[in-house]
C-alpha cells in the first residue's frame, strides 16, 4: 500500500511539474508572439517614416543637381566667350555670373537607424544594408560639396568684388526666382530687396581677360560635374532603398 501511495504521489508530482512547465512554455510563446507583433508594428511605423524622409531627400537632391547643371552650363558659356574674345554686354555677363552666386548644398533629413538601434527591427536584409550604408554615402557626397562651397566663399565672391561686378550680379540674383530655388521657399517669395545696378562704368573686356577667370570657372565646372556624378549615384541608391521600403509596407 505504501508503495502504491508513493507511486501515485510521484505521478501526481510529475503531472504537476509537467503542467507548470507547459504553462510556462505557453506563457513564453504568448509573450514572444506579443513582442513580435509589437516589433512588426514598430517596423511599419519606421518604414512609413523612412518612406517620407527618402522622398523628401530625393526631391532636395534633384534640386541641387539641377542647380549644378546650370552652373556647368554658365561656366562653360563664360569660358567660351572669354576664349573667343566675344563681345558681351555688362547686363548679359551679370546674368551669367549671377548663376555662380548659387551655392547648392545638400542637407538631408537625418536617417540613422544604426545609432538609434532601430535597425534590428528591419527584417529585409537588403534594406538593412542600404540603411547601414546611408551615413557613409552621404559623407562622401557632402565632402565634395564642401570643397565647392569653400571655393565659392574664398574665390568666387572675392573675384566678383575685385572686378567690380558684385553689385550687378547681386541685383540680378535677387531678381531671378530660378536662381533662388535652393532656398527653403524655392524662391517663390518675391518680397525681397535688391541693391540696384551699379552706376559706375565696368570694363567687361578686362573681366573676360582677367588671368584668374579661367581657373575659377574651370574649378566651378569640374566640381559641379563631380558633385553631380556622385549625386546621380546617390540618387539611384536612394531610389532603390525607397522601392524596397514601399514593398515592405503592408498597408499601402
Amino acid at each position: 500500500m505504501e508503495k502504491n501511495k508513493t507511486e501515485k504521489y510521484l505521478k501526481y508530482a510529475i503531472g504537476e511539474i509537467v503542467l507548470v512547465v507547459i504553462g510556462i512554455l505557453i506563457a513564453l510563446a504568448i509573450n514572444n508572439q506579443n513582442e513580435q507583433r509589437n516589433e512588426r508594428k514598430l517596423e511599419q511605423i519606421i518604414l512609413k517614416q523612412l518612406k517620407e524622409d527618402y522622398k523628401t531627400n530625393i526631391l532636395q537632391l534633384e534640386n541641387k543637381i539641377d542647380m549644378r547643371r546650370e552652373l556647368i552650363t554658365q561656366s562653360l558659356d563664360i569660358l567660351e566667350i572669354s576664349s573667343n574674345s566675344s563681345t558681351v554686354s555688362i547686363d548679359s555677363l551679370s546674368i551669367r555670373f549671377a548663376t555662380l552666386f548659387m551655392d547648392p548644398t545638400f542637407d538631408p533629413i537625418d536617417i540613422d537607424l544604426v545609432y538609434s538601434g532601430n535597425i534590428k527591427l528591419i527584417r529585409n536584409d537588403s534594406l538593412k544594408q542600404y540603411l547601414s550604408h546611408w551615413n557613409s554615402d552621404i559623407k562622401a557626397y557632402i565632402e565634395s560639396e564642401q570643397i565647392q562651397h569653400d571655393h565659392y566663399i574664398s574665390e568666387i565672391i572675392p573675384f566678383m568684388k575685385q572686378v567690380g561686378i558684385f553689385r550687378n550680379v547681386n541685383h540680378v540674383f535677387w531678381n531671378a526666382q530660378k536662381l533662388r530655388k535652393g532656398f527653403l521657399d524655392k524662391g517663390v517669395n518675391n518680397n525681397v530687396l535688391t541693391p540696384g545696378m551699379s552706376s559706375k562704368d565696368i570694363d567687361v573686356q578686362s573681366i573676360l581677360e582677367n588671368p584668374n577667370l579661367e581657373g575659377l570657372l574651370t574649378f566651378v565646372f569640374t566640381f559641379s560635374q563631380v558633385c553631380n556624378l556622385e549625386g546621380q549615384t546617390l540618387k539611384k541608391r536612394m531610389q532603390r532603398t525607397l522601392e524596397i521600403i514601399e514593398n515592405e509596407i503592408e498597408d499601402k
